[in-house]
């Protein structure tokens, strides 16, 4: 089947073409069959593996229609599965990925950027939209809250790609490379409400944590860290003076430490849940008892094992309860498991000794409320 070959829009034809993909054996050798078809409409493609999304050469940067060719005759590099676009000047395009899946997302992108010929499904059922390039840059999330990208420069992965991993392809939904001559510029008023003009409100001396609070409340949208890295070079790119490359890369992996140690709480409508929460959730009914347990925490933590005499503790005022409170309060660690008694008390000699014992479970879905980075 031709690149070019018009694929139906309606929902039904896309699923039934989806489904044939999906079902058919493994295409091979894209890069080398379909290259000459992209070299012949004037544009610089490039091997590519799909499954990480990764140019196949270096150098891709200086792609041509001719090097196009070349790469294709190169026996390893016409076997790649993926066939990579240089978005910019070198093709003329600029993509608005939709990195939501549903038809709805992919109509709110219609709707801001305006309509083209060219809608591509990716092997994962999301939606790019090409354009004519009119100088945008490159802006990942650009737009606070919504999955969409900017393609102004960097790459992107073309139809017919495969992806082994998820046996499906891409594919043009509408259009196809002979309609690149047709393509429309997005429309003027589609990047004016982007990260830029809040961004452009931050100043000198605020940079630093503003980015770095905004990569924590992007890090739960990443695959990986060098996604992350993307997004936070294109929040600084809207500041007044943007931060360089190297501090805009270390906000982003502090930010991606916090969320791979799932201690990343900014922004999140259900955070991680800690040790704390899980303590305080199972002792919620029984307050002294979640008491006397933090007190245990803050002197006994890195113990092997502790003395509780009642007696003693409440005449020193700590806590300032009566010794039958006391008492209570640790029975009800022991019987819930948070400390063990490894000696037994003996009233009057020895007031027995204890360990503490961590990870409670805890069934409670810990909502706590959303705020912007720049609000916090």
């Amino acid at each position: 089947m031709s690149v070019n070959q018009h694929i139906p829009r309606s929902r039904k034809d896309v699923g039934h073409y989806s489904a044939s993909v999906a079902s058919s054996s493994m295409p091979t050798r894209i890069y080398a069959r379909h290259a000459e078809e992209y070299a012949a409409a004037g544009m610089p493609a490039f091997p590519v593996d799909t499954r990480r999304k990764r140019p196949a050469i270096k150098g891709w940067q200086k792609a041509t229609p001719s090097k196009a060719r070349v790469w294709a005759s190169v026996d390893k590099l016409g076997g790649a599965d993926g066939l990579g676009v240089v978005m910019g000047k070198p093709s003329g395009l600029t993509e608005v990925d939709v990195d939501g899946v549903g038809e709805a997302w992919l109509a709110a992108a219609i709707d801001r950027f305006g309509d083209t010929p060219i809608i591509i499904q990716t092997a994962s059922g999301k939606a790019k939209l090409w354009y004519r390039h009119n100088d945008e840059r490159r802006m990942i999330r650009p737009f606070d809250g919504q999955p969409i990208d900017v393609l102004g420069s960097g790459f992107t992965i073309a139809p017919p790609s495969w992806r082994e991993d998820l046996a499906a392809s891409y594919f043009f939904r509408s259009g196809g490379l002979d309609q690149l001559e047709s393509l429309p510029r997005i429309n003027s008023s589609a990047l004016e409400t982007s990260i830029q003009t809040v961004a452009e409100r931050v100043r000198q001396g605020q940079r630093n944590d503003s980015l770095w609070r905004y990569c924590m409340v992007q890090a739960r949208h990443c695959d990986d860290v060098e996604a992350l890295i993307d997004v936070a070079q294109t929040w600084s790119n809207a500041f007044p003076e943007p931060l360089k490359a190297k501090e805009v890369e270390t906000c982003a992996r502090s930010a991606w430490g916090y969320e791979t140690k799932g201690r990343n709480y900014l922004g999140l409508r259900k955070p991680q849940i800690t040790d704390g929460d899980k303590t305080m959730d199972a002792l919620l009914d029984q307050p002294e008892a979640y008491t006397l347990y933090q007190i245990f925490l803050r002197w006994h933590r890195n113990r092997p094992f502790f003395a509780i005499a009642p007696r003693a503790m409440s005449e020193a005022g700590s806590p300032p309860w009566s010794r039958r409170r006391i008492e209570k309060a640790r029975d009800v660690l022991l019987q819930r498991g948070f400390i063990e008694e490894l000696v037994e008390p003996k009233r009057g000699s020895n007031p027995g000794q204890y360990r503490l014992i961590a990870n409670v479970r805890s069934g409670h879905n810990h909502n706590t409320p959303f705020s912007h980075p720049l609000s916090a």
